[in-house]
């Protein structure tokens, strides 16, 4: 099964945060890299822990973004749907060659484009701007999580503090 590259799927892609600033012709090319994958509701997109090499390109559907508590139980990060604008995950293994950082679910139904590593390396070699734009996207995204993880830590760190504190002064 394909999927139809057309002007409206090259529009909707414009909006992927990961495409800003290249031009209709670069995403055509790009979303040709891609290879298409139907995930069907409830079916894992990516496994935390898993070894991957492909990024997913969410163009319709909804998914689910899971994390696993140090006693291995399951907890939603963040559900996203892709109906208006794509979304993109995995983007780490396009960096590294580490493990998946989390699970992604479908909620629904998903139409994705995948990128491979080898792709996205050899697409970035052949056009050094391109792949420049492409990697500071990916690295602005995961410069964006570092601080909110940041924040989150302090914020948990505080609360340590003051429980701590409190029962400090009961005793």
């Amino acid at each position: 099964m394909t999927i139809q590259i057309d002007e409206a799927l090259i529009k909707k892609l414009q909006k992927l945060s990961l495409f800003k600033g290249l031009d209709l012709n670069v995403i055509r090319d790009l979303a040709e890299l891609c290879s298409y994958k139907k995930i069907k509701k409830g079916r894992t997109v990516i496994k935390e822990g898993d070894l991957g090499d492909e990024l997913y390109i969410i163009v319709n559907g909804e998914i689910e973004i899971l994390k696993r508590t140090l006693q291995n139980e399951p907890y939603t990060v963040v559900a996203m749907n892709a109906d208006d604008t794509p979304l993109y995950v995995g983007e780490l293994a396009m960096i590294d060659k580490d493990k998946r950082s989390a699970t992604v679910v479908a909620k629904r139904d998903c139409d994705c484009l995948v990128l491979k590593r080898k792709d996205f390396v050899a697409y970035g070699d052949a056009n050094p701007r391109v792949g420049l734009i492409l990697t500071r996207a990916i690295a602005l995204q995961l410069a964006q999580r570092l601080r909110r993880t940041n924040d989150d830590v302090i914020t948990l760190f505080s609360a340590l503090v003051e429980e701590i504190s409190g029962e400090a002064e009961g005793l």
